[in-house]
């Protein structure tokens, strides 16, 4: 409980940090993985799969830009292991690109298709991870979170790098 409060108020936005364009010509420079933290957030399981928020917090001293779609390695045994398909959607939020000032964070979302292993429990260890590296957009570096129960049977949905306006966590 207590990691789950401490993740939920991080994810408030301390600012009115206008959203930026997406567009590359943005005069804000793009985030990059020594200026990020990653930790998880909030998970909502429902019938056939679970939605997994990741909290992407700017730990650096200046104001960048989060968005686009990163590539993932989900972490198992201490390695790195690619997911077999994953997707730019997901079930539930839609992100947009958004400039982070020092300390305010963004997000990322996750949504996992448990349906085609309903039936295998425990569930298989090739598809349990326990920790992912999100691979930033561009080369611009890697944000690692640890601790994060993810099942993963039969590939992965991603949002982009972002926020949404109205984003909030029941």
């Amino acid at each position: 409980m207590g990691l789950l409060s401490f993740a939920v108020l991080v994810l408030v936005p301390l600012g009115t940090a206008p959203p930026a364009s997406g567009s590359t010509k943005s005069p804000v420079e793009a985030c990059t993985g020594p200026s990020l933290t990653g930790a998880f957030a909030y998970s909502n399981v429902y019938a056939g799969g679970a939605v997994i928020t990741i909290a992407i917090v700017n730990v650096g001293t200046s104001t960048c830009r989060l968005g686009g779609y990163p590539k993932l390695t989900g972490i198992r045994g201490g390695h790195g292991y690619a997911f077999a398909s994953v997707a730019h959607s997901t079930q539930d939020v839609s992100l947009e690109p958004t400039v982070l000032s020092p300390r305010e964070s963004g997000a990322l979302i996750l949504d996992t298709s448990l349906g085609c292993n309903a039936n295998v429990y425990p569930y298989p260890p090739a598809d349990v991870y326990t920790g992912l590296i999100i691979i930033l957009p561009h080369g611009k570096g890697r944000v690692r979170v640890a601790g994060l129960p993810l099942f993963v049977p039969c590939g992965l949905g991603e949002s982009q790098l972002g926020w949404a306006k109205g984003f909030v966590f029941d």
